[in-house]
């Protein structure tokens, strides 16, 4: 089987193009796993004829909705549900997926990684009391008579072999890879497929992909080769990034507002460096003269403290964040971070065999994704502070990338290459107006 990941900024009808799929395709039974509960309902309305439905949970009988998504995958049925659900697939979850033939469309990679809670200690407890083992780097539950509650979540990720023991400290669980191999056919909806982890997981586990486009066809959308697609797409005119030396020195070197230069910043005394990304960040805001519920900003959860302000802090979002809409109608943003994928995360695909990552593809994937979440996903025009060069500077080039068609083409960050943009500079002093003007400070 060949994974068809269809690779298209938001917007471009990739589900529309599922849509289409399925409700066509009545010969094959289909389980659609998205991030969002709003599309599962969307999946069951617009797929009417194919009585999609949906895993409850059943208080009367007692019954997870791990146990009905079981029940619906014994009757047959067509499936729409969300990536927590899917995480949690165990051994019967394959099994029967595998007997019924299905096809897989998964909405949204998912964050494969999770850090666990789990203790070291009760590890080594349950493995010298013969109740789990270890496996290589894997967790392994093997008491099959234990009914307790204490390690029920423990025990829920270890017997589908997804708890990962990283260095006899710290552990993680990973979505079960494998699962993919018990369906018939698969599907991916996503954006910059190659450069996020999910790619990379199904190189060393040797699952094939394809990337594949959208188009247009008369009043619907479908799937086609990636060679048919027009990807131009301009939004130089809809993103405009602030272009300031004053708010965007605090940037300027290649790591600056990485996790490493936060960590030493948090230990200065008086804490300059947070106070003035701080003070920034609220006069950015202020002079936008708009109502809280209008804006968006992210940074490191661990600093998140240390950077909010009056008239803004409810509008944190973190900063690799998928899962939600709730945040379309935000138009003034602030990414006050520079992404670099966690280093556990780098050296356990390391360990397994992975390609390298491309740091900078990673962290322009990861910034899209946020933007994403704001007003632009509706076609309305954001005001965004990037203060990191390293993150401009990829997003810039994306921008004039995509004007292009050729929005897949790496890039690389070049910190001493200073790059122009059509997307408009401005100063967040004009509110509450459909037009502003594009003044540099």
């Amino acid at each position: 089987m060949t994974v068809k990941v269809c690779d298209a900024l938001c917007g471009a009808g990739k589900t529309q193009g599922c849509i289409h799929m399925m409700n066509n395709d009545t010969e094959h039974k289909y389980i659609f796993i998205t991030p969002y509960l709003d599309e599962v309902e969307r999946i069951k309305k617009d797929c009417a004829n194919r009585h999609f439905v949906s895993p409850e949970r059943n208080f009367k009988n007692k019954y997870s909705k791990l146990e009905d998504l079981h029940s619906l995958l014994r009757e047959g049925m067509n499936i729409a549900s969300t990536h927590a659900l899917f995480a949690m697939s165990t051994e019967e979850t394959k099994e029967l997926i595998r007997s019924k033939d299905y096809i897989l469309v998964l909405d949204e990679v998912m964050d494969l990684f999770q850090p666990s809670e789990i203790d070291g200690g009760d590890i080594n407890l349950l493995v010298r009391n013969n109740i789990a083992q270890k496996e290589g780097d894997d967790i392994v539950w093997k008491d099959d008579e234990y009914t307790g509650s204490a390690f029920s979540e423990l025990r829920l990720m270890s017997e589908s072999k997804n708890l990962v023991d990283y260095d006899g400290r710290f552990f993680f669980w990973t979505v079960p890879i494998e699962i993919f191999k018990c369906f018939k056919g698969a599907y991916v909806l996503t954006y910059l497929f190659e450069h996020q982890l999910m790619r990379h997981y199904f190189d060393v586990n040797d699952i094939e992909y394809e990337l594949i486009g959208t188009r247009k066809i008369g009043n619907h959308h479908e799937f086609c080769e990636l060679k048919d697609m027009d990807r131009k797409r301009e939004l130089r005119d809809k993103i405009h990034i602030v272009n300031s030396e004053k708010y965007n020195q605090i940037g300027n070197e290649s790591f600056s507002l990485s996790s490493g230069w936060f960590e030493r910043a948090s230990k200065e005394p008086g804490k300059p460096k947070l106070e003035k990304l701080k003070n920034n960040l609220y006069n950015i805001f202020r002079h936008s003269k708009t109502d809280n519920d209008d804006k968006m900003w992210t940074t490191l959860n661990d600093y998140r403290n240390e950077l909010r302000g009056k008239g803004y802090s409810s509008g944190f979002i973190t900063f690799n964040k998928r899962a939600t809409n709730d945040f379309a109608n935000r138009h003034q943003l602030a990414y006050c971070l520079n992404v670099f994928m966690m280093p556990w995360m780098k050296n356990y695909l390391a360990r397994i065999g992975a390609a390298e990552v491309n740091q900078d593809m990673y962290a322009l994937s990861v910034l899209i994704q946020w933007i994403f979440r704001s007003a632009v996903r509706k076609g309305e025009e954001v005001w965004l502070y990037v203060p990191s060069k390293r993150m401009r500077y990829l997003l810039i080039e994306w921008l004039d990338n995509l004007a292009k068609g050729e929005d897949l083409k790496a890039i690389k960050f070049n910190a001493k290459k200073q790059n122009g943009t059509k997307a408009a500079a401005f100063n967040f002093k004009i509110a509450n107006t459909t037009k502003r003007r594009n003044i540099k400070q």
